[in-house]
């Protein structure tokens, strides 16, 4: 295993005092995908460490029962009127609080009190990101960041992650081999999984007990928590059916068929394991192909180490790293990207299409180990008249310019490129 400095790179920014201004911070993203402990090492390099506060546990819960307002016992600087300029000195971090049922109004008042010296950080899985959108009490006061499955720049940059040195499209790729350390960062992730346990123990054997584990506790204890739905046994049937669809059109009536349930209900099933994170959808692109598909989305899960065939877990894999990267720019504030597929409805397909403000801007194409461009993606690249495509491929080192702003590469080059 490489020399890790193992630390999500959205750190560098959800935690930015400049990014902020006073707003607090909400960051969301799967269970067990290194939330808390991030929170944890910022508060411990100010100093603040006696400045978490977890809602899960029942001292935290007494404490609040008691006395709403019991954060202020451990700051030492007592509220004063607001001063002109300046950035709040103090970070409190509230876990899992939304799980009070009057999380929403609560924050609105403890920021309109407090927030010109308190930051406030809070952390959540699914029903954060969910019920955050329910109304709009808390709307001007924060900032939404998403903390996803490892990528290689967390794991040999970390907190030193430069955001000024960070590749956009419309920049000129730099394609440049990149070191060893990288490689073997990604190498290992490919092999293991992005969830930080299971990666930094490194066994495959501890992954796969690890997995199953996180499999049930996402499709029973958090899917029941966040929804209605009883029917937790074929549910986890319809998760276990969708690794050998990965890459492929979601039909929602074949599932439904299969499972013997109404297509609603598969329906209803998608979203409910979306919105805890255990899959996430790619919808197409139709805005300048009359041809295209317009309706049936790709699913892929956030832990690429469930999908089996090693096609698909390939395309799995870089669809979980250019979602990441994806998300990373629009909250940087570049803003405008979303990532898409492009497919005709007589078969012409290239993986995964990347916008900014309606524009296609990059075209990327997952192959094991085929280095022959794809016809494919050179008729999408000249059809949507994409300035920069990939192809990317399973290979240790390899780079060919196959024509104007196309490239076949190995998946170390690509990656380098990413967030």
């Amino acid at each position: 295993m490489v020399d890790m400095k193992l630390s999500p790179v959205v750190t560098t920014w959800a935690f930015s005092n400049e990014l902020l201004a006073r707003r607090m911070s909400f960051l969301s993203g799967p269970r067990q995908v290194g939330k808390t402990t991030s929170a944890l090492m910022h508060l411990e390099k100010l100093g603040q460490i006696e400045h978490y506060y977890n809602f899960d546990t029942i001292t935290v819960r007494r404490k609040f029962t008691a006395n709403p307002l019991f954060f202020l016992e451990n700051i030492p600087e007592p509220p004063r009127p607001p001063a002109a300029g300046g950035e709040p000195k103090h970070w409190v971090v509230f876990d899992e609080i939304h799980k009070n049922p009057a999380w929403k109004q609560l924050l609105k008042g403890f920021s309109d009190e407090f927030g010109h010296f308190i930051r406030f950080l809070v952390c959540g899985s699914a029903k954060l990101d969910t019920y955050r959108r329910g109304g709009e009490s808390l709307l001007g006061r924060y900032f939404l960041f998403k903390m996803f499955p490892l990528g290689p720049k967390d794991v040999v940059e970390g907190d030193g992650f430069d955001l000024t040195r960070a590749w956009i499209p419309g920049q000129a790729p730099d394609l440049s081999r990149p070191s060893r350390e990288f490689a073997e960062a990604v190498d290992s992730l490919w092999n293991l999984t992005g969830f930080p346990e299971p990666f930094l123990k490194g066994s495959k054997s501890f992954y796969r007990r690890w997995l199953d584990e996180h499999l049930s506790l996402l499709t029973t204890q958090e899917v029941r928590d966040l929804s209605r739905i009883s029917d937790l046994v074929r549910l986890q049937s319809l998760a276990l059916l969708l690794p050998e669809r990965v890459g492929s059109l979601l039909n929602v009536h074949n599932l439904a068929q299969t499972l013997s349930v109404a297509h609603n209900t598969v329906a209803v099933w998608l979203d409910a394991m979306e919105q805890v994170f255990l899959i996430f959808r790619v919808p197409p692109y139709s805005a300048r192909l009359s041809t295209s598909i317009k309706k049936a989305r790709k699913s892929y899960f956030w832990d690429w180490g469930l999908v089996e065939d090693t096609g698909k877990r390939f395309e799995n894999f870089l669809a979980v790293q250019l979602s990441r990267t994806v998300s990373a720019w629009n909250e940087w504030g570049v803003s405008g990207f979303s990532l898409h597929f492009v497919r005709t409805k007589d078969g012409k397909e290239t993986d995964f299409l990347i916008v900014r403000n309606k524009k296609p801007v990059l075209l990327v194409e997952a192959k094991l180990s085929d280095i022959e461009p794809d016809r494919n993606l050179l008729y999408f690249k000249k059809a949507l008249d994409v300035d920069l495509a990939f192809q990317v491929v399973l290979n240790d080192d390899f780079l060919k310019q196959a024509a104007p702003g196309l490239f076949v590469t190995d998946i170390h080059r690509f990656l380098n490129l990413l967030v």
